[in-house]
């Protein structure tokens, strides 16, 4: 009877147990709690169809007179697309979609394409909000869409009409965002410098300028996050001779909430970065209960090891450290790399290092960092916005960072309530001694 009675208590005790900790489950999700996924090797997303649009107005032909980087980074997409994916297309793109029987022969698509070649519909004047809006159009939750382009806006910087291009552009991806949501699905869109030789004319409104240097051109992924992640993975895409060769810089946007970093993504490292005597911490590795301090030193530094390559953002962004902020302000960030190793994170499989620096040893209970989602500093350096009438440096495009902004508002001025953090991490210290 006693072991009756027993088996029966156990059994309670399993049942509230399980109640407790679904209840609590659902207490973190309906406070908006959003923690990111421990860094392990993410789960390959369902195959979706890859749709490559190549933009073909005039401005384009420069890039396809010589055996350019351009061909070779297009032929490099296309093959592997077709190569891994189960259903690849490729069409041209102006101010309608265009297939052709050139576009059914993807592995001798670039073998064939030339300015004589690229005369397909209306390519005197594109305009890329249309262009934006047709391809989103047609992304559909299993659609992976893929625009390479010169990313041109065609207007003049007359009055507010780069304001109100840019604006057309957060609308368009506005809408591709809500279409993603009632599929209960996050929008993602990587844009990718690339640079080629171009010999052509280049076109500055309606004046054509004779051009023979390199020049910038666009590849922008738009799709489903978890599917475009996958892709960036499978097709490698990085300046690399198997991956996107020539590709310049890289800037990666979601939809995702911001998300909370705890002790299975970050640790506080007690090494050769600290001048700290030692630091015992709680059993997460985080938190720390006691910091014993050299008060010889004038300052208290120390490290902290972040696992975020489940994180959407390219490692350009994360390394930079001008895309942090720390709260209160007598604490800093000094460095931020990646060629750390610590035994303390071997179970991060490329762990973040951000050395950190407590100015005058002047201490608070809580650091808190974020990683800011702003435009990465290379569009703007890349981007001229007044009509010159001379070639603009090889590396710049006109209006770049308008279109851009115009991506980035979709992305981050939607939110009901916007951080504009991609992910948060707090820092708690309870004695120092």
């Amino acid at each position: 009877m006693t072991r009756k009675l027993l088996a029966i208590l156990l059994v309670v005790l399993l049942v509230a147990a399980v109640l407790f900790f679904g209840k609590g489950k659902s207490h973190e999700e309906d406070n908006g709690q959003h923690f990111l996924p421990v860094d392990t090797a993410t789960m390959a997303a369902a195959r979706p169809v890859v749709k490559i649009y190549m933009e073909n107005s005039g401005s384009m032909n420069g890039y396809v007179t010589t055996n350019s980087q351009f061909k070779n980074a297009l032929g490099h997409l296309i093959t592997k697309a077709d190569g891994f994916y189960s259903g690849t297309s490729l069409d041209f793109i102006n101010q309608d979609i265009y297939h052709t029987a050139m576009c059914d022969d993807l592995d001798n698509f670039v073998l064939g394409l030339n300015p004589t070649s690229m005369q397909v519909g209306h390519t005197s004047s594109t305009d890329i909000n249309k262009i934006f809006k047709m391809i989103l159009d047609h992304t559909q939750g299993d659609t992976i869409s893929v625009l390479v382009s010169d990313c041109m806006y065609d207007v003049d910087n007359v009055g507010n009409l780069l304001s109100a291009a840019a604006s057309s552009t957060t609308g368009t991806f506005m809408k591709a965002i809500r279409r993603a949501r009632d599929c209960k699905h996050e929008f993602a869109a990587i844009i990718m410098q690339c640079m080629s030789e171009f010999s052509g004319n280049y076109y500055e409104g309606n004046q054509a300028m004779p051009c023979d240097t390199q020049r910038p051109y666009y590849v922008i992924v738009m799709g489903n996050v978890e599917q475009v992640r996958d892709f960036d993975r499978h097709m490698e895409l990085e300046d690399t001779p198997t991956g996107l060769p020539g590709m310049t810089h890289k800037y990666m946007l979601s939809s995702e909430p911001t998300w909370l970093l705890n002790h299975m993504n970050a640790r506080i490292f007690s090494s050769n970065f600290t001048n700290a005597l030692r630091i015992q911490a709680h059993h997460d590795g985080l938190n720390v209960r006691k910091v014993t301090l050299d008060h010889d030193q004038p300052n208290f530094n120390f490290a902290l090891g972040l696992g975020v390559s489940q994180l959407f953002a390219d490692p350009s962004y994360l390394l930079d450290i001008n895309n942090y902020e720390v709260e209160p302000s007598q604490y800093q960030i000094t460095d931020v790399n990646d060629k750390a190793k610590f035994t303390e994170c071997d179970f991060f499989r490329r762990p973040i290092c951000l050395q950190m620096v407590a100015l005058g040893q002047n201490y608070v209970p809580k650091v808190t960092v974020r990683l800011k989602n702003q435009i990465p500093g290379w569009v703007k350096e890349c981007s001229y916005n007044q009509r010159q009438s001379t070639l603009p440096p090889s590396h710049q495009s006109y209006a770049i960072y308008e279109m851009v902004e115009g991506i980035y508002g979709a992305f981050y001025n939607s939110k009901e309530s916007d951080s504009r953090e991609l992910f948060r991490l707090d820092v708690r210290f309870d004695a120092y001694e």
